[in-house]
């Protein structure tokens, strides 16, 4: 299969697509392509419970990342991206795996490092870029949001977990999670104007009841 472009969504489509594909025992099958004309990925198709998994991988995540219109802060890192149908039409279970990334000028990790005072690694955002080695999630994919269930990153300067919603249409976020050293009870808003909101009182909570601060991370149904 060769196509120029394949549409995604309204925002992604897949340039430059090539692909091959068989039909026996289910629909499987390699791909390349282009997102939105710019960074290259690597596909695979396989059958499962009825309908495709896909597995996605590139060596500049930065650059799909930014494509896509999902993040356009990141920089560099290699990317791998596993969505695995539900029962439900149109919903998917997510992993990802990012490894050596860099973060700049981000106006959400900006406003929480100004909320904890972190100076250093402020400075860092606007120059060169905070590096993160490890960033894995686990996520609910549906047609309006994703869901958070699990999400870390993990760097020398810096280490964050969070989990909660961000909405498709609207760019909303809804997130909370641990920024260590001080614990981060609620960031919401919307993606390009995030709003931090920090308890000091964790800070000085032995992390055994730091849970009492926290709402439940989301359930994912079966």
């Amino acid at each position: 299969m060769r196509l120029d472009a394949l549409q995604i969504t309204d925002g992604v489509a897949l340039t430059d697509f090539r692909g091959s594909y068989r039909g026996a025992g289910g629909f499987t099958g390699q791909f390349e392509a282009n997102v939105n004309g710019a960074a290259r990925i690597r596909g695979t198709v396989a059958p499962r419970n009825g309908r495709s998994a896909v597995r996605l991988q590139s060596d500049d995540a930065g650059g799909v990342l930014s494509a896509s219109g999902l993040m356009r802060n990141v920089r560099e890192g290699a990317l791998d991206l596993t969505l695995l149908p539900t029962t439900d039409a149109g919903q998917f279970d997510g992993t990802l795996s990012v490894r050596g990334v860099r973060v700049q000028d981000a106006p959400t990790m900006a406003a929480l490092l100004d909320a904890i005072s972190v100076v250093g690694l402020l400075q860092q955002l606007d120059g060169q870029g905070l590096a993160f080695d490890e960033v894995d999630a686990r996520f609910r994919l549906t047609p309006e949001r994703v869901v958070v269930s699990q999400a870390s990153a993990v760097g020398p300067g810096l280490g964050i977990s969070v989990d909660g919603t961000y909405t498709l249409a609207n760019k909303d976020l809804d997130l909370q999670g641990v920024v260590s050293p001080v614990y981060l009870v609620n960031s919401g808003g919307n993606a390009d104007a995030p709003q931090v909101i920090v308890n000091p009182l964790s800070a000085l909570t032995p992390g055994m009841f730091r849970e009492i601060f926290r709402r439940p991370a989301p359930e994912l149904d079966p």
